[in-house]
């Protein structure tokens, strides 16, 4: 069960997690979207991940980025990534919709492959980010790897900056980063 009036997705001991981890740490948010989109990593890189991303953080970001349904979310605040099908959903028939779902799939099948590479730096990476960005004389692949890789690099940097902003500064007291989160959710 979610902590009592706990309004965001994110319980106490999660967002005293975040701001420990994350607050003014932006060379590991930097360092976590390099995993995330397969840019190359320096063995100073590979240190801080190892030495930082433990289970704990590990679940934060997979909460927020590629969340598992689970019972313990607070009303309202149930997410997925394949909320994201809605306006297509919306307008398009089974037919219509089959590219979108084949995109959607490998957006979600990269998503896992990459949060398998933070906790094991030698996880296979058979999908290429860099290779879903090339078009070819193929309309039907164009569409699903484009459309994957447009949703990829538009969808790892909001969450990753959410994070940041659930964060917050280090000299935040945890009372001021509930009123800010607070009225920051109430808008």
């Amino acid at each position: 069960m979610p902590d009592k009036d706990q309004q965001l997705m994110f319980n106490k001991e999660e967002l005293s997690l975040l701001k420990n981890t994350f607050a003014d740490n932006d060379v590991l948010l930097y360092t976590i979207r390099k995993v995330l989109l397969q840019f190359p990593l320096t063995e100073v890189e590979k240190g801080l991940i190892k030495q930082t991303v433990n289970d704990a953080v590990y679940n934060v970001l997979k909460k927020r980025i590629l969340p598992d349904i689970s019972p313990m979310f607070p009303i309202g605040q149930l997410p997925s990534i394949l909320n994201t099908l809605n306006d297509q959903l919306k307008v398009n028939n089974a037919r219509e919709m089959d590219d979108h779902f084949r995109a959607k799939k490998l957006e979600i099948d990269y998503l896992k492959q990459q949060f398998a590479v933070l906790k094991d730096f030698d996880a296979p990476q058979p999908l290429k980010l860099a290779e879903m960005g090339v078009l070819t004389d193929d309309y039907e692949t164009n569409f699903v790897n484009i459309s994957a890789y447009l949703f990829i690099l538009g969808y790892v940097d909001p969450q990753l900056n959410f994070i940041r902003s659930l964060a917050g500064a280090k000299d935040e007291s945890p009372e001021d980063q509930k009123k800010r989160l607070t009225r920051d959710s109430s808008k």
